[in-house]
């Protein structure tokens, strides 16, 4: 946490997500900073809301009133959105829990979870076709995008495959 003992919401946001640090206790006393922001994040087609509790050192039931009526706004919503709670201490874990908010809101902990509960509700893919040379030339021209650098390692094949491509 910051040096300040000050309570703050930081947020980092683009077009499609939400992602907000906690800091301090988040209660009544700030709760209307929060609902402010969340309010006007509605109207925009956000995608992911992601809320960290890592440095939250309290809350309060105003304050999870709040995330509660995020959580049902999402819920009832036709945009295919989706709120993620993460880093819950025991003590917040136990305030959010036994006020049902699991109910409706995703915690991080559950999505990772999730997967080892229930092993048999898992399907192979089906065996797809055979990745063709262009399919391979693509996929590396996508590291290459993804990071300039990676021209050099790839150079070699990427000129290879596009021989390759430009053959068939």
């Amino acid at each position: 946490m910051r040096a300040s003992t000050k309570s703050a919401f930081l947020v980092n946001s683009s077009d499609s997500s939400v992602f907000i640090l906690i800091e301090g206790k988040a209660n009544f006393l700030n709760a209307n900073t929060f609902k402010h922001f969340i309010d006007n994040s509605l109207s925009k087609k956000i995608s992911h809301y992601i809320i960290d509790f890592e440095h939250c050192t309290g809350m309060d039931s105003t304050f999870l009133g709040i995330i509660a009526w995020l959580g049902l706004q999402i819920k009832q919503s036709k945009n295919k959105s989706h709120l993620i709670v993460r880093n819950l201490n025991k003590r917040n874990k136990e305030l959010f829990n036994n006020l049902g908010l699991q109910n409706f809101i995703a915690t991080e902990e559950a999505i990772l979870e999730a997967p080892t509960k229930n092993p048999d509700q898992f399907q192979a893919l089906e065996e797809a076709e055979r990745f063709e040379a262009i399919d391979i030339l693509n996929a590396h021209k996508n590291l290459v995008k993804a990071r300039k650098e990676n021209a050099s390692l790839f150079k070699d094949l990427i000129n290879i495959l596009e021989d390759k491509v430009q053959s068939d």
